[in-house]
């Protein structure tokens, strides 16, 4: 269409310069061909970061022009930058073209109050101009735009469209080079009507708005068939008539008044004085000249005068006769002038009743005046004898003085009127009689007579005669049509059709006024000269019967061909009117009426054309193209309505301030908009028809069709009217930009559309490129929309990088949209794709896949082909992009600790779903691995699930590999050369390389790659045998694996130090590794230089402190680190010397500063000093104490520095060495209480973090047994103990920490093993009994560090309680056995020797005969104290049943001896004991107990050990129980047995009584009345069975549940 500059920002501010001069000066605007075509180029107010173009504001006024002028001294200025050619500062070009004008207007005033309001004045107009013009911009882009599409085929229609606004702003009329704009008289018609419309608005009333709000039908044909007698001729009479006559004088009513109350007269003489009064010719100079023939009558007054004719019709016609004799007797006798001249009169005010009963007459025959039959025939009666009365009084008059012509004339008229409306006339009588008449009219010259108060002869004369005989002649024909009406529709077109075709097709008249021959001669001739001269009513009134005939055969292109000829007439009426002799009220009235008319015929066109797809087939070239030019004129007038709405919606013109006012203006403008919305669509469809019928004229048909829709767009949708009609015209844009994807501008246009309709944000810069065009939103967006949406999204969205994708709004429109999208149901082969990739996801991990994905091999999934119309997303990729934004939204959050990961796994279920429909895209898979790893990772934050869930942690290594592997292979294989691919590629590489080092590294430890589940059986001679299918992939592949990754990753990013980095760490790797695991056959390792090499690149690729203020830089450490170590390493493994060294440490700065010793001697600490100083400098380095690997470094170099041995020993030289390694570790690593405090380094791989965390505390577990420092191994312990979820291998971890604990006890105890079992294997159980209640007094009153064996025994026990069932106890319980024998065989032996000797002075001082207590009653067991308990227990649980008392013991006899028990003491009897070795705290109320004060309360089982009746002898009977912990576990539920009990509570269990610190020995029975033999319950050891203590414990816990 046009040649488009590209230039956008000079072209802008050149048509934008050329415009304003063009408008300063009065002129035409001329633009430039050059039409700008996108929204930058063409709407440079919108300040989208660049200079900002202001055209003049039209100075409308006398304020608008001072600040013209106020303002001109800033717009050389503003002309240079808008053009780009400003030499100002910087600053000034950086601000904004709008901000630099509103600081050139403030400067310019002075800084008082009056001059900051005039700045903000100032500044409003500014802004009111700014949009102004972009509207202006606006409507010269679309007119130029649409007029150019159209001129291709000859059709100019638009050229006058962007010059309407300076039409109607213009202060004076335009002048002669305006006028040639068009060069057409209609041209200045349609002027004026535009001019009258502006009017119209600017003085808005409610009373003239309702026409274009009401009416505007077109009338039926019998309606318009009334009115088929030359409207035209007595339109321009009545306008001439109106223009001369004066309106009737008021005066005379009065002396009439005084004249009828002075004389006694009847009432039908006062109608008869009246009608005189108003009929008769008041002046004999003119006795013609009465009131009906001189003045124009009011309606009240004709009412009045219709009324007394008809009332009093009797009187005034017998008085009329009675004075009619009398002045024909007088004139008859005496023949003066006098008496002619009253005759003459009289005859005057017949003729005029005479007409005034015919007018009645002919207005009441008329079908739709509702009056009946009998009303007719009286106004019949009288119009005939008023006839006759006329008659006779013009015969008589002619005889006495002749009356005049006009007279004459009115009478003949009014005589073959009356004939024509007499039912019983025949037609062609009536004919004769009006050719007669015409006869006369001719030959006696008859003057024009306009009677203006009688609506059917208001004009006497020729023509209208001529157009009265026109129409007799044709009432057959209107007859016929009327008689058809649509119960015929194929007769009315043939009768019609032809009628209609031939007026439209009728040539102009020739120079000499003949008409030129035409082919015609089917319609007759008077017909058509009567319907070319008819109204333009009865124009349209024919085009509706034509077009409902066509409507009743159903073929609509027909009846759009009538209606836009409807269009047409209603256009030609306007474009014909007179401005010049109309009134201005009149020309108003014609243009709202045609505005109106014309809205109702383009709303029934646009249903046509909305309905049928060939609306417009019918149309020709010839047809189409006076379509477009009268809507274009329609277009061109109702421009006025936006011209006049700029003005209120930018401020510069107010709105009707009445509420009826506003609300009917309102109404006006929907409807206005409406039918522009309308219009608009219509010539979309007719610029398709003519793309269809003229193809050579638009060779891009799709380009210009997206030129028309997006102008209009932009037009519609800057005033907010695009949203009409409920948006049709919006969503017809949405429908149409399916085809024209491929347009350039589409993405901005369809993101428009969708905003318009739904509200969905879908532009990458919205900021400036949406528009708010103020439609309103659907709620939902339907799946049409939805699928529409999505293509438009994916376009946008790959424009985007995808990290930033994720921080667009487009994340959000994308989201929203893929909850309207269809999701169908999975059919077969989706469901069978999907079962093949979880199986193959699952599978393990063939060696020979690892090494074909190289070349593009392999990795073939036997997948069904999924049709694209059963999973429409994913063939468009969408599931994919979902996908992808849902992981880097998860990766670019900033997680220091564990986080919800459901973007993750959305994520994965996005990535299966594309996967199911096509396996063929590499990217899919590659961002399939990349999740799996994200998940991964994000599952390592604690060791807890390497600890417990390594299975699911092998199966994630598993899919992320499996999915690296097809993605290699399909990339090789079939990878786009698009921009962005190597990129990815490379990606690709150093993920899938990561991947493979961290699976073969701890803690994964190659577990991903282990060969399990691919067993085969086969046969052979030998029978059948079963093997593996593959061997695993061994570690050293998969580091030459990783190798190849990552060295293909360094060539893509070649300044990337991390991808260097771990280059150098696999390269160290295969280094060390052994010759086992190298395999002969591969190729060699690399060799060391190579490694110090990449690992000198590595360092150089760390970026540096930029700036060297910033305070908060944190130096990458890793590199540097790695150098140290590998050096060190390998001048130990002796692979380089020490000049080697020394050249390889100069890479990195923190070696600066300290001396390289110039040769490495074992015996020598140079090089151990040497790396501790380096190693310092950069833990100095290390301001955040992130790289925890650096202390544990300096402590391990600490650990194998020589040291002077000078008089030390072995143990010596270790132990200090450990000591060294310890302090260091606890400065930076441990705190005091041994709680280690590092955290993981940002570089860290997933999981590895707790690899070190291990292997900390395996270090100091060595360096504190080595130190045999047990308090920090036992403060170590609880640390560890507590926090599982912080170490890898937690549970090996706590087991080495517990015999390296247990030896560390039993060195320090110098406890030997199995003395345990040699100590108590012999023991009787009496002698047990007797030594192990003083031992445990002594270890209860003993402090700590008195024994170390006592020490190490409450060390264990604590020790045991921490382990809490973690590890096995057997270790544990040896220790505590053996610390138990020492003191038993030592203190215990003591303590029980002397107290023997304490006894046998006391019985030696005792009298010689002391009686002996009573034998032991048999019935006092422990049964029988577990069966008084259950009792107790059973009165809880059965409280209804009663008590029934013990029976009596019976006393054993005297010689029944005690079965005894064979030596030997079990191991839980031992550890029962020897968890009594903790001293007693003494309780707030002064009662000492042993061990910490419960903080709940319990119940005991208080069995009191002191018999002070037998002499204060310790016996095995009299002994204190052992507690019945039946485990290592924590402290049991019952309390342990106690000497002393503890204080007084409230009884948890009412049948149970708390036993209290003064409570008096014994245990009594439950007897009834509380007495019994019982004294103090005892309780033997051989009784005291561990079933009956759990049956205690199951018991009380029973009891405690119950209450």
């Amino acid at each position: 269409m046009f040649n488009v500059d590209r230039d956008a920002i000079l072209r802008d501010a050149d048509v934008a310069s050329d415009a304003a001069s063009a408008l300063l000066g009065g002129s035409t605007v001329v633009v430039d061909a050059r039409i700008p075509m996108t929204v930058d180029e063409q709407f440079p107010g919108l300040d989208h970061g660049l200079p900002t173009v202001q055209l003049p504001s039209f100075a409308t006024n006398v304020e608008d022009q001072a600040v013209d002028e106020a303002t001109a001294g800033v717009e050389s200025r503003r002309s240079a930058d808008a053009a780009a050619l400003g030499d100002g500062t910087e600053e000034s070009r950086m601000k904004s073209r709008r901000t630099r004008a509103r600081e050139s207007r403030g400067d310019s005033l002075p800084d008082t109050a009056e001059g900051r309001q005039a700045a903000v004045d100032a500044n409003i107009l500014w802004e009111q101009d700014q949009s102004l013009t972009e509207r202006q911009l606006a409507d010269v882009w679309l007119f130029e735009t649409i007029g150019n599409l159209f001129e291709r085929v000859s059709i100019s229609a638009f050229g006058h469209g962007q010059h309407i606004r300076q039409e109607l702003e213009a202060a004076k009329p335009l002048g002669d080079d305006d006028q040639n704009v068009e060069g057409t008289p209609n041209h200045e018609a349609m002027r004026c009507a535009r001019a009258d419309l502006f009017s119209f608005l600017r003085n808005f009333n409610d009373q003239d708005a309702r026409m274009l709000l009401v009416g505007g039908e077109i009338p039926d044909l019998e309606t318009a068939a009334v009115a088929a007698s030359a409207a035209k001729h007595t339109q321009s009479s009545q306008s001439q008539l109106q223009l001369s006559m004066t309106s009737m004088p008021e005066g005379g009513l009065e002396s009439f008044l005084c004249n009828v109350n002075a004389e006694w007269l009847s009432l039908g003489e006062v109608a008869y004085r009246y009608i005189q009064h108003v009929l008769l010719p008041a002046d004999a100079t003119d006795p013609e000249g009465n009131t009906y023939v001189q003045h124009t009558w009011s309606e009240e007054l004709k009412a009045t005068v219709v009324r007394t004719l008809v009332k009093f019709d009797e009187e005034i016609t017998d008085h009329t006769l009675t004075d009619l004799e009398t002045a024909i007797a007088t004139t008859r006798d005496n023949a003066h002038d006098t008496a002619a001249t009253r005759l003459l009169m009289l005859a005057a005010m017949v003729q005029a009743v005479y007409e005034v009963h015919l007018d009645i007459y002919c207005l009441i025959l008329q079908p739709l005046s509702g009056i009946d039959t009998d009303t007719i025939s009286q106004q019949g009666h009288r119009l005939q004898r008023w006839a006759s009365i006329a008659r006779e009084a013009l015969w008589y008059t002619s005889s006495a003085k002749p009356p005049s012509l006009d007279l004459r004339t009115r009478f003949m008229w009014c005589t073959t009127l009356h004939v024509a409306a007499s039912p019983t006339s025949e037609q062609h009588h009536v004919l004769e009689c009006m050719q007669d008449l015409r006869a006369e009219l001719i030959v006696k010259d008859g003057p024009d007579i306009l009677l203006h108060n009688n609506a059917v002869m208001p004009e006497i004369s020729i023509a209208v005669l001529d157009c009265k005989i026109s129409e007799l002649s044709n009432r057959d024909f209107f007859a016929k049509l009327a008689e058809t009406g649509s119960g015929n529709p194929v007769a009315t077109i043939e009768s019609l059709e032809p009628l209609l075709e031939a007026l439209q097709e009728a040539p102009a008249d020739s120079d000499d006024g003949e008409p030129q021959p035409d082919a015609t001669e089917s319609v007759p001739s008077a017909l058509l000269q009567f319907v070319s001269d008819s109204s333009t009513s009865v124009k349209l009134a024919l085009w509706q019967r034509l077009r409902g005939a066509y409507l009743a055969i159903e073929y609509s292109p027909m009846a759009i061909a009538c209606i836009l000829r409807m269009l047409r007439l209603v256009v030609d009426n306007l474009q014909e009117n007179d401005s010049t002799s109309a009134t201005t009220q009149d020309r108003r009235s014609m243009v709202l009426n045609c505005i109106r008319t014309s809205q109702v015929l383009v709303a029934e066109l646009f249903a046509h054309v909305k309905d049928s797809a060939a609306a417009l087939s019918c149309l020709d070239d010839v047809r189409l193209a006076d379509a477009v030019s009268v809507l274009g004129e329609l277009l061109h007038l109702l421009q006025v309505f936006n011209i006049f709405e700029d003005g209120i919606q930018v401020g510069r013109v107010q709105a009707p301030g009445d509420d009826p006012d506003v609300r009917t203006f309102d109404a006006v403008a929907i409807g206005v908009h409406e039918c522009q919305l309308h219009i608009w669509i219509i010539l979309y469809g007719m610029l398709n028809e003519l793309m269809k019928q003229n193809g050579e004229a638009y060779p891009s048909p799709v380009e210009d069709k997206f030129d028309f829709l997006r102008t209009l767009h932009r037009n519609l949708g800057i005033r907010s009217t695009c949203s009409g009609l409920n948006r049709y015209f919006v969503r017809l844009l949405k429908d149409e930009f399916l085809s024209m994807t491929h347009v350039e501008g589409y993405d901005n246009e369809q993101a428009q559309v969708l905003y318009d309709l739904y509200g969905i944000n879908c532009f990458l810069n919205p900021s400036f490129e949406l528009i708010e065009h103020h439609c309103m939103h659907d709620a939902f967006i339907d799946k049409g929309a939805a699928m529409q949406a999505v293509d438009l999204l994916l376009v946008q969205a790959d424009k985007l990088p995808i990290r930033e994708l994720v921080r667009h709004t487009l994340k959000d429109t994308v989201e929203k949209v893929h909850g309207s999208t269809t999701r169908k149901k999975p059919t077969e082969a989706i469901l069978r794709n999907r079962a093949i990739i979880r199986t193959f996801l699952n599978s393990p991990i063939r060696p020979l896949d690892l090494y074909g994905c190289l070349k593009g091999e392999g990795s073939e999934l036997d997948v069904s082909p999924v049709p694209e119309a059963d999973s429409p997303l994913a063939a468009k990729g969408w599931y994919f992009l979902m996908g992808h934004i849902s992981l880097v939204k998860f990766k670019s959050q900033k997680r220091t600790g564990p986080s919800p990961s459901e973007d993750v796994e959305i994520a994965i279920a996005f990535f299966n779903q594309s996967l199911e429909y096509s396996t063929d895209d590499w990217e899919v898979w590659f961002r399939l691995a990349q999740a799996h790893d994200t998940k991964l990772e994000e599952a390592l934050w604690q060791a807890e699930k390497l600890n417990t869930h390594m299975s699911d942690i092998v199966q994630l290594q598993r899919a992320a590999i499996h999915c690296y592997t097809k993605a290699l292979a399909l990339a090789n294989r079939s990878a786009d050369l698009a921009f962005d691919t190597p990129k990815k590629m490379t990606e690709l590489y150093a993920d899938f390389g990561m991947r493979m080092y961290s699976s073969a590294q701890p803690p994964f430890s190659m577990l991903a790659f282990a060969a399990d589940g691919n067993d085969r059986w086969l046969s052979l001679a030998t029978g059948m045998t079963q093997t593996k299918t593959y061997r695993p992939l061994p570690m050293y592949t998969a580091w030459r694996f990783t190798k190849e990754m990552l060295t293909r990753a360094t060539r893509g990013r070649p300044h990337e130090w991390h991808l260097q980095y771990m280059l150098v760490k696999v390269m160290w790797k295969m280094l060390t590794a052994s010759e086992g695991d190298r395999q002969l056959r591969t190729a060699p390792p690399p060799s060391p230089q190579a490694v110090l090499n990449a690992l000198n690149r590595a360092i150089e690729l760390v970026p540096g402190k930029r700036d060297s203020r910033d305070t908060k830089f944190q130096p990458i450490l890793e590199p540097h680190y790695k150098l140290v170590s590998i050096v060190h390493k390998m001048l130990l493994m002796n692979t380089i010397d020490i000049t080697q060294a020394k050249a390889a440490l100069q890479a990195t700065p923190y070696v600066r500063g300290v001396g390289v010793p110039a040769a490495r001697d074992i015996a020598s600490t140079e090089w151990s000093d040497f790396m501790l100083a380096v190693l310092k400098n950069l833990r100095a380095a290390d301001k955040s104490n992130w790289h925890h690997r650096i202390s544990w470094r300096v402590a391990q170099v600490l650990s194998e520095r020589p040291i002077d041995v000078n008089g030390l020993g072995p143990a010596e030289v270790m132990r200090s060495k450990a000591a060294a390694a310890k302090d260091e570790m606890t400065k930076h690593m441990f705190s005091k209480v041994m709680a280690l405090q590092i955290w993981r380094p940002e570089a860290e791989r997933a999981g590895r973090h707790f690899v070190f965390t291990t292997r900390y505390v395996e270090f100091i577990i060595q360096c504190l047994e080595q130190l045999k420092d047990r308090t920090s191994m036992e403060m170590l312990a609880k640390r560890i103990r507590k926090r599982t979820a912080e170490y890898f291998e937690h549970t090996a971890l706590w087991q080495k920490l517990c015999n390296a604990y247990l030896r560390l006890m039993r060195n320090h105890a110098a406890l030997p093993e199995g003395l345990e079992t040699s100590t108590f294997s012999a023991v009787t159980h009496e002698d047990f009994d007797e030594r192990k209640v003083p031992l445990q007094d002594w270890m209860q009153d003993t402090e700590a560090g008195v024994s170390p064996v006592l020490d190490v025994l409450r060390e264990v026990q604590e020790l045991k309680k921490t382990n809490g069932g973690l590890v096995k106890v057997a270790p544990i319980d040896d220790l505590i056995g053996d610390a138990y024998a020492f003191l038993f065989n030592t203190v215990g032996k003591t303590l029980w020797l002397e107290e023997q000797r304490v006894k046998a002075e006391e019985l030696a001082r005792q009298p010689p005969k002391v009686p002996t207590p009573p034998p032991r009653n048999p019935a006092m067991d422990f049964s029988h104290i577990m069966n008084s308990i259950m009792g107790v227990d059973g009165a809880l649980d059965q409280s209804a049943k009663p008590a029934v008392p013990a029976p009596t013991p019976v006393p054993a006899a005297s010689d029944a001896q005690p079965a005894r028990r064979k030596p030997g003491i079990g191991r839980r009897e031992i550890r029962t004991c020897a968890e009594g070795c903790f001293p007693k705290v003494t309780a707030q109320n002064g009662t000492r107990v042993v061990g910490p004060i419960p903080d709940h309360p319990r119940v005991q089982v208080v069995i009191n050990s002191s018999r002070n009746e037998l002499g204060g002898a310790v016996s095995a009977d009299t002994s204190a129980p052992p507690c019945v912990h039946d485990d290592a576990d924590d402290e049991s539920d019952l309390s342990e047995f106690e000497e002393e009990v503890q204080e007084e509570r409230k009884p948890m269990f009412p049948g149970l009584a708390v036993i209290g610190a003064e409570e008096s020995e014994g245990f009594d029975t439950a007897e009834e009345g509380g007495e019994g033999d019982g004294g103090d319950v005892e309780m033997a050891e051989e009784t005291a069975r561990p079933e009956a203590l759990e049956a205690v414990e199951a018991k009380v816990e029973d009891a405690q549940v119950g209450a």
